[in-house]
């Protein structure tokens, strides 16, 4: 029985594994669509849970493009594509596309035609009643002979080449951290250098009230402080912004030291001018 077993068990490990194994994928300038799998049923199916998990490595020949990327698909209320991806990827040169097939959706990597990529691919297809599967990749040069379908890819956690990370969308080249949304958070440490601890120096010259209402007459904003129109389209820096803050508190204060001064000597001539 065991010499029975251990071919069998040999054959179905094989198997398995082959199953596996991405799919190499190279391609010069010209046509190429990778297939990778197709969702079966309609998204009004109430019993329609079937999701699909696509994984690319790589996307071009050079080494720009060696991390991950993972597609999360599914339709059930509608098609909803949701994306990953860890360390470099050449979104320019790799892109997902769908077409309707009758009642299902087919899907498929399709290389930028104008470029050189190299890339790896496997696919699972599994849910509800449905047989859960490793996706037989394939290629073709020629476009399927079927209506597109348009679609919106979901960014979710995105990383790029140099350690960059987006959240909710791509990373952003010199951005450690890019965020499409609200982030909450118990705590948050700036650190920074030229603190405005400097206005209190003796030597700092301190704008006059009057000096400061002038620009303010000139310019509809505060000294130091950056246009509406700016930061609405450029945003501002938390860090920068505190200091310009915290100068204009500072500058205030003293300002209002000063006036506190001269309204005290005023109350003394005044006390001086009632005695006479």
């Amino acid at each position: 029985m065991k010499r029975i077993l251990f071919p069998l068990l040999m054959v179905l490990l094989t198997f398995v594994s082959k199953a596996q194994t991405p799919v190499q994928i190279t391609t010069i300038p010209g046509n190429t669509f990778v297939y990778v799998g197709s969702l079966e049923r309609p998204d009004n199916d109430v019993s329609n849970s079937q999701k699909i998990i696509i994984k690319i490595w790589g996307g071009s020949w050079f080494s720009d493009s060696n991390g991950e990327t993972s597609f999360y698909v599914s339709n059930r209320n509608g098609l909803n594509v949701v994306q990953t991806n860890v360390g470099p990827y050449s979104d320019n040169k790799i892109s997902l596309k769908a077409y309707k097939n009758g009642t299902k959706t087919d899907f498929y990597i399709v290389p930028n035609p104008n470029e050189y990529t190299s890339f790896a691919v496997n696919s699972f297809s599994y849910g509800h009643t449905l047989d859960s599967k490793f996706v037989q990749i394939t290629s073709q040069v020629s476009a399927p002979a079927l209506p597109e379908v348009s679609f919106a890819i979901i960014p979710t956690l995105m990383t790029d080449g140099s350690g960059n990370v987006g959240i909710g969308a791509p990373a952003s080249p010199g951005q450690k951290l890019s965020v499409n949304g609200s982030i909450r958070a118990r705590e948050i440490k700036v650190e920074t250098a030229n603190w405005p601890d400097y206005v209190f120096k003796q030597d700092y010259r301190l704008p006059s009230l009057e000096e400061v209402d002038e620009f303010i007459q000139r310019n509809n904003h505060l000294p130091d402080v950056p246009k509406a129109e700016v930061v609405e389209k450029e945003g501002y820096s938390l860090n920068e912004m505190d200091k310009i803050l915290l100068k204009k508190i500072e500058e205030m204060t003293l300002q209002m030291i000063q006036l506190n001064e001269t309204v005290k000597k005023q109350a003394v001539e005044i006390d001086k001018l009632r005695g006479r």
